[in-house]
């Protein structure tokens, strides 16, 4: 254990082909229970016009790194040991190859900062940036900019799912209309709808961390979002044109029927954070919840399904 006073964190690095960063990441998130971060070396060379200067490298674009922080508390062995299985279990899924996982203590001072390495502006979409709230952005061409501090809470704009999710409100929110975030985390969602011009977000979630990171990061951006904790049934029904919810497959299920009633006629239910094996059972779900499916849209193996109701 530590002999100093102050808390400290294991750092967790695991080098992986591409095509396994994903299944990595969500093991760490698993495991941690305080996300994940990815060295990108695409990313890098993407947005490399947009940034004066990056902690990053360029690399094999076939290559990432997946990083998480586990705090220095219970059985630290017991831990290493589900990654390990964990890690065998992507192995066999022939994702491509995995690499034995790095592990290196730092302060809790330094790994509030660490993650930060990893997040840069990045453009979502046609019109949405998403720009860490300290760095300074100048936006070009009718960007809008979002700038975003996640803190511990989910949602920094760069994961498929949220990605999915803001590519497509940038169609779904016209002037004037009333959004639901369903699951709010960051609050990037809700402030991207404000940004986009809805005139009323209310977002909800279950984590008072991510209740004060949303509020937070509306002040930032200088948006009214009426954040809530609590969830989607403690909002009131009707007159919602659209509600958008990026948790997991499971709980989109599970909140359906709530959904439905807080859509008006012709309203849009936005569903994300759905792995791909699990695209058909949400689908049939919510036709038997008599929303219709519209479409849906795949990136990283993560599906992000529009509905409608009638």
């Amino acid at each position: 254990m530590n002999g100093g006073d102050g808390l400290r964190y294991l750092e967790i690095r695991i080098r992986c082909q591409r095509a396994a960063a994903d299944a990595v990441g969500h093991l760490l998130l698993q495991l941690t229970g305080a996300g994940y971060a990815v060295d990108d070396p695409l990313i890098v060379e993407q947005n490399r016009s947009r940034w004066d200067l990056t902690d990053l490298t360029p690399g094999d674009p076939e290559w990432v790194t997946v990083s998480g922080w586990l705090a220095e508390a219970g059985d630290l062995e017991q831990r290493r040991l589900q990654l390990e299985a964990g890690l065998e279990e992507i192995r066999t899924l022939g994702l491509g190859v995995v690499e034995p996982p790095a592990f290196r203590w730092v302060a809790e001072e330094d790994w509030a900062h660490a993650w930060k390495a990893y997040f840069r502006p990045a453009r979502v979409g046609d019109r949405l940036v998403v720009v860490p709230a300290w760095e300074e952005y100048t936006p070009r061409d009718g960007e809008l900019p979002i700038y975003v501090d996640p803190g511990m809470a989910f949602g920094t704009g760069t994961h498929a799912t949220t990605a999915l999710c803001l590519r497509w409100l940038e169609q779904l929110v016209t002037p004037g209309c009333r959004v639901i975030d369903v699951g709010t985390g960051s609050g990037i969602l809700a402030v991207a709808a404000k940004r986009l011009g809805a005139a009323e977000v209310v977002a909800v979630d279950v984590d008072p961390v991510a209740v004060e990171a949303a509020r937070e990061n509306a002040r930032r951006n200088g948006v009214e979002i009426d954040v809530r904790p609590g969830t989607l049934d403690q909002v009131a029904e009707g007159g919602a044109d659209l509600i958008v919810a990026n948790i997991i497959a499971s709980v989109i299920v599970e909140i359906l029927p709530d959904a439905a009633a807080r859509l008006k006629p012709g309203g849009r239910f936005l569903a994300s954070g759905i792995i791909a094996a699990k695209k058909e059972e949400v689908t049939q779900a919510m036709t038997e919840t008599w929303l219709l499916p519209l479409g849906a849209r795949e990136q990283d193996g993560w599906v992000a399904i529009l509905a409608m109701k009638p």
